[in-house]
């Protein structure tokens, strides 16, 4: 069974502070020596005519995150630092079976309506059994949602961070790079609510990212491939859901999650509202993320995109950390001017961008 909670027990052989310690540094160890092999042994990916790279890389790294989380995950149980936790269990076990998904796609293209509805019934699964939000706090007060809408709701959370994560996922570290922020802002965050099993969790993701991460930037010698964001994503959006429980305002907000990854939100939903407005295929692979436009007709570097996304995303999680101290009423206030802030920045870049390159793909 896996554990989740890091509270010292009873009779414990190590302290919790030096296993957690070791458990981090286990994961980037192991992340990385899977990533070193991954980059010689792993599958190779093919240049697409959609892509952003133009010779065939490996493709593995996903694999090695996942090594280096579960065997962090591992250590921690061996040392008696861990209690079980359902819900903080089966996040990690829908963000495996979500990266078991991403790497069989690595290798064998499922196609996007397979790949989607395989996530969809996943996350409906995880909100309906596990964990997910029944109330939203807003400025008048909290809005219930009761049982029905709170699964549908919790699910869809799952279902867009993935495909969200996973579709800005197509330069050297801007993902990777963001995942690694965003979970180590949870787990501070979390830690900071007393949500223990969530802030271990999502250090020991932090942690294994890091540990991949200098093997995708600079150089770009490995991808982490579908496997790799959908596990990380999946397993942030997940982890959002158990420590802001019930009531959507639990060790952390409910509005953390997309005030945190608000950023790659932004861009996925303005590039998609784009492209519905122009009748083009909203499944198809592209070249119209901000993103992607930015380093094509800018001509920028992918660590200097990478740097500016981290950047951002960097201030926008310190941000939602700092919800915990702003008034319930006011979070959803935050949130949405955050939100409008970021999507008047994403026109005045795609209008900048595409005064350059006029020509949208389809």
């Amino acid at each position: 069974m896996l554990p989740s909670a890091a509270l010292p027990m009873p009779g414990a052989d190590v302290p919790g502070s030096v296993a957690l310690a070791g458990a981090l540094i286990v994961a980037a160890l192991v992340a990385t020596v899977a990533t070193a092999v991954a980059v010689g042994a792993g599958p190779v990916d093919a240049p697409k005519d959609r892509g952003l790279h133009h010779r065939p890389t490996a493709t593995g790294g996903g694999v090695a995150i996942l090594l280096g989380v579960s065997l962090g995950v591992i250590l921690l149980g061996a040392t008696r630092q861990l209690t079980a936790s359902a819900p903080v269990a089966a996040a990690l076990g829908l963000a495996a079976l979500m990266g078991l998904l991403g790497a069989i796609d690595d290798i064998r293209d499922l196609g996007p309506r397979l790949k989607l509805a395989a996530q969809v019934g996943l996350a409906v699964a995880y909100a309906a059994l596990f964990a997910r939000v029944e109330a939203l706090s807003t400025l008048f007060g909290p809005l219930p949602l009761g049982p029905v809408i709170g699964v549908l709701g919790s699910a869809l959370w799952i279902v867009v961070v993935t495909n969200a994560v996973n579709f800005m996922d197509g330069a050297n570290g801007l993902s990777p790079g963001a995942m690694i922020l965003t979970l180590g802002g949870l787990g501070l965050g979390a830690s900071l609510g007393g949500a223990s099993g969530v802030a271990t969790l999502a250090l020991l993701a932090a942690a294994a990212g890091i540990g991949f991460l200098p093997w995708n930037l600079p150089g770009g010698r490995i991808f982490q491939g579908d496997a790799g964001a959908l596990f990380s994503s999946s397993l942030f959006a997940a982890l959002v859901l158990v420590a802001a429980g019930r009531t959507g305002e639990g060790a952390v907000s409910l509005w953390f999650g997309p005030l945190a990854l608000l950023v790659l939100l932004t861009d996925v939903f303005m590039t998609l509202l784009a492209r519905a407005r122009r009748r083009a295929p909203l499944l198809s692979a592209h070249r119209d993320h901000l993103f992607q436009r930015w380093l094509i007709v800018r001509g920028r570097t992918h660590a200097g995109l990478s740097l500016r996304i981290w950047g951002m995303t960097g201030v926008l999680t310190l941000a939602a950390i700092g919800l915990g101290l702003a008034p319930v009423a006011s979070r959803s206030v935050i949130f949405g001017m955050c939100l409008a802030l970021a999507v008047t920045i994403w026109r005045v870049l795609d209008r900048r961008t595409r005064q350059t390159d006029p020509t949208p793909s389809d």
